[in-house]
């Protein structure tokens, strides 16, 4: 017969106490344990966010000092275009744990990168471009300008192959269109047929680098053609930003030709036929759309009495700068739209009515040993018997030499964690000050290219290398884990 277990006084068995007691102590340690776990994420969350704050701080440090440079840039000069002495691995502070640094950098159009600002006006911009224009771009089908003057114009009847709001509604998330302009390059991803393959191409980071994961087939994201060389879609093409004030250098706005009665004082620069012509011109009823139409040429006006009279303009290559700089036939306070002829790509280039492919190439090697002096003007094309006025008079209307917005990237970074941010920018000296208008965090497409980690006390670099949240591969300049 078995004895009957040991009670205590209050007739509890002792072992039942014992494992209660274990359980409070467990539960006691748990509680204890999440308490600390819980102020180590709060610390780690704390110094991360403070972290991706320096290297934000850092890179609109880039931002502030491409805003403080373009104040300045004169008409011709180019120097903006590549300075790495400028851009390139900027200190901006040294805390003594970590060292913060910025590198500004734009795409090549000759490929890779350059350490220097993308100007709008070498782009086609999207706003103010004719039907014809657009319908010249890269790969432009049919389908997609139609679609494209569709989604922006203000009426709501589709072109042959274009869409307008009814085909939007009926998507399985319908949204509505521009009708109007587009406010970014951006928005063409709204555009029936506007894939990401057509906008951004294969660089599915915006590093403008052919990575291996861009140059495999379709073994990795993003599709592509495994040929070699990176096709980076219509971005770098377009824009909607460009634009300048109706002014000449000093400032001044420009002298309306077209205005009823108009008269010019005749000065030691200007040719005396010339202000003769400008008197002719303010008593009739003609129009010049332009005063690149008036190099070397001789135009019908109708004098008070009705008798139309061929004038000469007096406008040849000594005065032709001159004239375009202080006249317009326009009474619009702004230009929107014109192709910088010095800083455009040929593939741009090639899109202004009157430029074919070897006239192109033929103006980028022109301009490569011009002085900045003479590239002030557009009349170079002219003055240095690139083209016959002909030629002239239908290209000109489309060009300029100035450009006031500008397009570029910044990477601000500790030297040390590796810690960075990656900001897409757009700013705009037409008016003053210099505004910033388009910034857009980039971070999570990984870092663009890899850069110096300096080891921090003598040994390995410390700290995740993310943005925000890291990314090993990023930190080497390796595939990223989003597009």
């Amino acid at each position: 017969m078995n004895p009957r277990p040991r009670r205590d006084a209050d007739g509890q068995r002792p072992g039942f106490v014992l494992v209660g007691v274990l359980v409070v102590v467990m539960l006691l340690s748990m509680i204890v344990l999440s308490l600390m776990f819980r102020m180590r994420s709060e610390e780690t969350a704390a110094a991360t966010g403070s972290t991706a704050e320096q290297a934000w701080a850092a890179a609109m440090s880039g931002v502030r000092e491409a805003m403080r440079l373009v104040a300045s840039i004169p008409p011709g000069d180019t120097a903006w275009m590549d300075a790495p002495e400028r851009f390139k691995d900027r200190v901006l502070q040294d805390d003594g744990t970590e060292e913060w640094r910025w590198t500004l950098y734009s795409a090549n159009p000759e490929g890779g990168i350059r350490f220097g600002l993308t100007d709008e006006a070498s782009k086609l911009n999207l706003n103010s471009a004719s039907t014809s224009m657009v319908s010249r771009l890269p790969s432009m089908k049919a389908s997609l300008t139609d679609a494209l003057l569709d989604f922006v114009d203000a009426d709501d009847i589709p072109r042959p192959e274009g869409a307008e709001q009814e085909y939007y509604d009926a998507l399985p998330r319908p949204y509505r269109i521009a009708n109007g302009p587009l406010p970014t390059v951006e928005h063409l991803l709204l555009v029936r047929g506007f894939t990401p393959a057509v906008v951004v191409g294969e660089d599915a980071n915006r590093n403008s680098t052919l990575d291996p994961n861009e140059d495999d087939g379709d073994e990795r994201e993003p599709p592509d053609d495994a040929d070699g060389r990176l096709q980076a879609g219509l971005l770098p093409l377009v824009t909607v930003h460009s634009r300048e004030p109706n002014t000449d250098r000093t400032g001044k706005p420009r002298f309306h030709l077209n205005r009823p009665g108009a008269t010019v004082t005749e000065t030691n620069d200007l040719p005396p036929a010339f202000v003769a012509f400008v008197a002719a011109l303010g008593a009739s009823q003609s129009v010049v759309l332009d005063p690149s139409e008036l190099l070397d040429a001789t135009l019908p006006l109708k004098g008070t009495d009705g008798q139309e009279a061929a004038v000469p303009t007096g406008v040849g290559k000594d005065s032709l700068a001159l004239v375009l700089d202080r006249f317009t036939g326009t009474d619009q306070p702004e230009l929107v739209g014109r192709i910088n002829v010095n800083t455009a790509p040929a593939a741009v280039l090639q899109l202004v009515p009157g430029i074919d492919n070897a006239l192109a190439e033929s103006i980028l090697s022109a301009r490569r040993n011009l002085p900045a002096e003479r590239r002030q003007s557009v009349a170079w094309l002219h003055v240095e018997n690139l083209v016959e006025a002909e030629k002239f008079r239908e290209i000109a209307p489309f060009l300029t030499t100035r450009s006031l917005q500008f397009r570029f990237h910044v990477v601000g970074y500790g030297s040390r964690s590796g810690r960075f941010r990656v900001l897409e920018a757009v700013i705009d000296a037409a008016s003053r000050p210099v505004r910033l208008v388009y910034l857009r965090d980039l971070t999570r497409l990984g870092l663009p290219f890899p850069i110096a980690l300096e080891p921090a006390d003598g040994g390995e670099p410390a700290g995740d290398p993310g943005g925000t949240d890291g990314d090993p591969a990023a930190r080497q300049g390796g595939t990223p884990r989003g597009p």
